[in-house]
């Protein structure tokens, strides 16, 4: 049962919300593993994420999820940070962007 610091098994990815989607929650998965298991927080263009204070921010095990998810607040670049006794580490930028359906459909076409 050796111990040891946080490792990624899946890092955030860029996640493009649909404007016009009926439910308004956003989800950026996370996950690491390490001994001692790992907390996690989250960060909001080099902010952290205070579940606390804000009820539209909720953790389940090292997932983000967002609840009526806005544009305006909620656009931006989100990093997933976990840490045990053994260390911390950092997961790479992703962005959170918000587009209408008829744009997305089009951008992907457009690649």
């Amino acid at each position: 049962n050796e111990e040891f610091g946080p490792v990624f098994i899946q890092e955030p990815d860029d996640v493009i919300f649909p404007l016009d989607s009926d439910e308004k929650k956003v989800m950026i998965h996370c996950e690491a593993r390490g001994n001692p298991p790992p907390t996690y927080s989250w960060y909001i263009n080099g902010t952290e994420v205070d579940s606390k204070t804000d009820y539209r921010y909720s953790f389940i095990d090292g997932d983000l999820i967002i609840t009526n998810a806005s544009e305006i607040t909620d656009n931006g670049k989100y990093q997933c940070q976990v840490e045990n006794s053994y260390g911390i580490i950092l997961s790479r930028e992703v962005l959170l962007q918000f587009a209408c359906e008829y744009s997305s459909k089009s951008l992907l076409q457009g690649m």
